[in-house]
């Protein structure tokens, strides 16, 4: 069975061919719908192939894969579970037959290549590995000892599936790029499987989505949607305009974490906006972009603002009266977009910081159990934790830590 997708002209991604074509394949013969169309949403044309049994059947539609396809028309794949081990098994060795393809991606396959081996320089691979939730998983690997330069039979070998080094999974020392994703099972990346995880499948969809849209040679402009947001929630006055700029799906949400406002779906999201947000802005609000970091389906800023609480600020005061006091923090914005548009939003500051300049938060303030243990003061900075990153040499530093 085949599920056809067909992409729509969306201004802000434009690919170096003209048949983005990405083919999804599983074991069954259904798969999960909303895969499906994210990889749609982002422009490609996706179709789905059910490996079934697998066998000789399978692997020669692989191999068929870009029959149809003109000079320089690239075809890539997305592949689950036994379907990855096949794909990856199948592309291990550069053929004539695949020479259109330009990014295999793998998610939780049972079995991988050898490790110790690059794959074809022809195409972009990138394997998502489960750990599992009680670190149990494993991964057949494959092996092919070779004696006075004949190579033997091809044995899979079980080897249990690392943590990776750092935060973010990473495999090291493989020939090939691979992530381990840490307290998940296999299915993580799959909405209707009682295994989903929204947490490892946001990483790895961003992952996925920037391999795959290397291997099309996709220009994505991300930045002029986020910027007529950003324009409208603190210029404008519009909220249909600020609406405008989110996804429809998925469900698109706001969360100033320190106060947790903000709104999931647009109708929350439009009376926050129209009641809360825009009326509360001061008129000596002033705001400066000092950093911006652009990935391939986010948006990080990092954001001067300065303001004198001559009003209610409902989404970062909630509740207080105007305090007739100026506020310097700096916000970090985390933006997650879908298909061109804005998904979700994350916003961070230092709260502390914020009550300690409008006075309702006396750092001196310690409790007497903390004061018979040597405390006299809280760890809080005000306005000068925001001058220091607008200028590192402009406060001292370190100066909470008493024998520094």
């Amino acid at each position: 069975m085949a599920l056809q997708f067909l992409a729509n002209s969306n201004g802000w991604l434009s690919f170096n061919h003209s048949t983005p074509m990405l083919y999804i394949t599983a074991e069954d013969e259904e798969f999960d719908l909303e895969t499906l169309r994210a990889w749609k949403d982002e422009g490609f044309n996706v179709k789905y192939i059910a490996m079934g049994e697998g066998g000789k059947q399978y692997v020669n539609t692989l191999h068929h894969l870009g029959d149809a396809m003109g000079i320089g028309e690239r075809y890539a794949i997305v592949a689950f579970g036994d379907a990855a081990a096949v794909c990856l098994e199948v592309h291990a060795e550069p053929k004539a037959a695949t020479s259109k393809l330009c990014s295999l991606i793998a998610y939780y396959p049972t079995s991988i290549p050898d490790t110790r081996q690059r794959l074809s320089a022809s195409y972009r691979v990138l394997v998502h590995l489960a750990q599992g939730a009680h670190g149990s998983e494993s991964v057949g690997v494959a092996r092919r000892p070779e004696v006075l330069g004949i190579q033997g039979r091809r044995k899979i070998v079980q080897k249990k599936v690392s943590p990776g080094i750092g935060a973010g999974g990473m495999q090291p020392g493989i020939k090939y790029p691979m992530f381990t994703y840490e307290g998940v099972d296999p299915g993580f990346a799959e909405h209707d499987l009682d295994e989903y995880d929204a947490v490892a499948d946001a990483i790895a969809w961003s992952r996925s989505l920037s391999m795959v849209r290397k291997g099309f040679g996709a220009e994505v402009d991300l930045e002029r949607v986020w910027e007529d947001n950003v324009e409208q929630k603190y210029h404008g006055k519009d909220a249909n305009k600020i609406l405008n700029t989110y996804c429809n799906t998925p469900t698109p949400f706001v969360n100033f974490t320190p106060t947790m406002t903000g709104g999931i779906g647009t109708t929350e999201l439009s009376r926050f906006y129209t009641s809360y947000f825009m009326p509360s802005s001061p008129r000596s609000f002033h705001m400066r972009l000092l950093s911006r970091t652009i990935g391939v389906d986010r948006i990080v800023d990092e954001l001067y603002m300065q303001f004198k609480h001559t009003t209610q600020m409902p989404w970062i005061l909630p509740g207080i009266p105007p305090t007739n006091q100026k506020v310097e923090i700096v916000v970090i914005s985390i933006v997650g977009m879908r298909a061109g548009k804005i998904w979700h939003e994350r916003v961070y500051w230092d709260q502390a910081s914020v009550l300690f300049q409008v006075g309702l938060l006396d750092p001196e303030e310690v409790s007497e159990d903390l004061k018979n243990k040597g405390l006299e003061m809280l760890p809080v900075a005000g306005s000068e934790a925001a001058r220091k990153i607008m200028e590192i040499e402009s406060e001292e530093g370190n100066d909470m830590i008493d024998d520094w």
